[in-house]
């Protein structure tokens, strides 16, 4: 995998999928200036409160992604997913959320402060460790800061 950071500004994002995963990407994506496109039969009450996303309750079907620069396949469903990777164009970067292997990307865990962004991965083989390592590091940077 190559690390990079993408401008989202004015581009095309389609998740498919309406619950905590998807929540979770489209906050990220929000924060970044991306125009998000969610489609689910159902969403959670959350995105009923956020901004500048639109909501399309459906189920997935093709004609959904045809636009998107980038795809996030975030269904609880891993049939729904491998649909959609083998639906989207060659052109068109999508995330499995569901099965890293079917992913042309996928995110890794940051710590942002307003100087500076950490990012860290375990390729994703390991998550919890990532997850317990970007606590720790959070600890010790706070600590840095406190001692200023």
């Amino acid at each position: 995998m190559y690390p990079i950071m993408l401008e989202l500004t004015e581009k095309k994002i389609v998740i498919i999928g309406g619950g905590k995963i998807a929540l979770r990407k489209t906050l990220g994506i929000l924060k970044a200036n991306g125009q998000v496109t969610l489609v689910a039969p159902t969403f959670l009450d959350e995105f009923y409160e956020l901004k500048n996303i639109n909501l399309i309750t459906a189920t997935y079907t093709a004609e959904y992604i045809q636009e998107a620069h980038l795809i996030f396949a975030c269904t609880d469903s891993q049939a729904i997913n491998q649909q959609i990777v083998k639906e989207a164009s060659e052109h068109q970067w999508v995330n499995d959320c569901s099965k890293k292997e079917n992913s042309d990307f996928y995110n890794m865990s940051t710590i942002e402060r307003q100087d500076y962004l950490i990012a860290l991965s375990s390729y994703g083989k390991d998550p919890a460790s990532v997850k317990e390592k970007k606590r720790e590091l959070t600890n010790l940077l706070e600590k840095e800061i406190d001692n200023k």
